[in-house]
């Protein structure tokens, strides 16, 4: 899920260097070189991610970067991740789940969740990183936190109130306009307190049964971290998180940057193929879904990118030798 934040933080600094006047502001190009080291990284660790966000942030002269990258995420871009959290029942469950899966979401920080009375707390930190990446991961997860449980509530009144550490800015308006009327700066740490009520309040497009497949996939990524010095294991990881359309073979090439031509090769090396892997996370998830939850063959065709159902059952009866119906009986 962070390799996505990063992508959309690229999106996001891109557009600066290309504002009118900026290069003559800043007077450097130091954003055309970070772009330039991202299209070069095949997979980004944590200590990278933070080197090219302080990077962002010296570079732009923007303190409140992680405010703007924040409102600009999209959940749905997160693939497993973010569906899982879309399919909690409350708001929090949303946020255990988002304190369950903390280092896919943001490696370098900790994220804590207690219950204090009536509402529960949220606090991030990091006191290894630097004060301003400190601040611009905080603003990134709190605005993003925020602007999502809205949506996927339904409900744009939900309140909370915002703690921050750093000193109040000439730019408060765009924090109140995010968060509301209660926001302190200079706070003894980096928090959100949700009221039990807020907390408690259910989610639009909860669906638990869904919800445990999707979370059962995000636990075999992070489990799989380990291994994603395997091109095989790093392709199987972003087809699991994919939206609903699979990408093709050159797009997944784009993605982990490299030529459609390199992937192919790196892949038969490693005695598969995309195909392959394709087929593989494909007959994963369908084992789940008809294992897992009572959907249609159509509806679970449709969620593995199939034409038809027909098409599907063909293919699934091709992975395992037997139909959906006779998979479900089994189980």
């Amino acid at each position: 899920m962070f390799q996505h934040v990063i992508n959309e933080l690229n999106s996001l600094i891109t557009q600066y260097s290309q504002a009118e006047g900026f290069l003559e502001r800043r007077g450097d190009n130091t954003l055309d070189l970070i772009n330039s080291e991202l299209a070069t990284i095949e997979f980004l660790s944590a200590s990278q991610a933070d080197q090219i966000c302080d990077q962002a942030i010296q570079a732009t002269g923007e303190k409140s970067l992680g405010l703007k990258l924040g409102v600009r995420l999209d959940m749905l871009s997160a693939g497993i991740f973010g569906y899982a959290l879309m399919s909690c029942a409350t708001v929090g469950k949303t946020l255990h789940l988002l304190r369950r899966y903390n280092q896919a979401v943001l490696p370098s920080m900790t994220i804590d969740l207690i219950q204090e009375g009536t509402s529960v707390l949220l606090s991030v930190r990091a006191t290894h990183l630097p004060k301003q990446l400190q601040r611009f991961y905080t603003d990134t997860l709190f605005s993003a936190l925020f602007v999502h449980i809205r949506l996927l509530t339904g409900n744009n009144q939900l309140s909370a109130k915002i703690y921050l550490k750093h000193a109040p800015v000439s730019d408060a308006d765009l924090y109140q306009s995010i968060f509301g009327d209660q926001i302190y700066f200079g706070a003894e740490r980096d928090a959100i307190i949700f009221e039990n009520k807020t907390v408690d309040y259910p989610l639009l497009e909860s669906n638990s049964e869904v919800g445990l497949i999707f979370q059962r996939e995000c636990d075999r990524i992070v489990a799989a971290d380990q291994h994603l010095g395997l091109i095989s294991q790093r392709v199987k990881q972003i087809l699991v998180s994919s939206r609903l359309r699979f990408p093709t073979c050159a797009e997944m090439a784009a993605e982990i940057h490299m030529s459609e031509s390199t992937l192919q090769r790196r892949l038969k090396k490693e005695n598969t193929r995309y195909q392959e892997l394709l087929d593989q996370v494909r007959y994963r998830l369908a084992l789940e879904y008809f294992k897992g939850t009572q959907l249609p063959v159509v509806d679970v065709a449709d969620l593995l990118g199939f034409s038809s159902a027909t098409n599907f059952r063909r293919t699934f009866k091709r992975w395992s030798g037997v139909t959906p119906a006779a998979i479900r009986k089994i189980s």
